[in-house]
């Protein structure tokens, strides 16, 4: 008897599953016609309609980009009026700085100006160079001859012979 129950054991299994895969079956086949029905429901657009909806969408696209343009281009605008109004700013404060050390106004105009450090490098770097220069030219033009030695001035001799009577005529 141990056998007989066995396969009816068995038996009884092999229903089970064969119940399940029937279930499995029928449960493939409705999601099959579910997929099915939802691939008719999306399919409802024609070729014109996603036309549309795509151009619709490209419009939106273009309009948000021209709009980032436009908005960096104005920054832009904005950004080249500072930099011009810093210039104008820098310069006038190196004219006067020029000016109040002694140097010629017209230096202003071989200095750099894209930011206040450079300025400021720049107004050193270019008075260091004109005072050398300056320097080097003083000395020259001064430099000339060195007296003789032992020549003397003696302002009595001069005194009396300018006023000697063979100088007056």
């Amino acid at each position: 008897m141990g056998d007989e129950q066995m396969l009816d054991y068995q038996s009884a299994e092999d229903a089970k599953k064969a119940d399940a895969s029937t279930a499995e079956e029928k449960e493939g086949a409705q999601g099959e016609q579910n997929q099915a029905s939802k691939r008719e429901a999306e399919k409802k657009y024609t070729d014109e309609d996603v036309d549309r909806i795509i151009a619709k969408k490209i419009t939106a696209e273009r309009r948000k980009m021209q709009k980032l343009f436009q908005e960096e281009q104005q920054e832009s605008d904005l950004e080249i009026r500072e930099r011009k109004v810093l210039e104008r700013e820098l310069k006038a404060d190196a004219k006067d700085a020029l000016i109040r050390d002694g140097f010629p106004s017209s230096l202003a105009d071989v200095m750099t100006y894209s930011t206040k450090e450079a300025c400021e490098r720049s107004y050193k770097e270019i008075t260091s160079v004109f005072r050398e220069a300056m320097s080097k030219e003083l000395k020259r033009r001064l430099g000339g001859p060195e007296p003789r030695a032992g020549a003397s001035f003696n302002q009595d001799r001069a005194l009396l012979h300018a006023f000697s009577p063979k100088s007056r005529q």
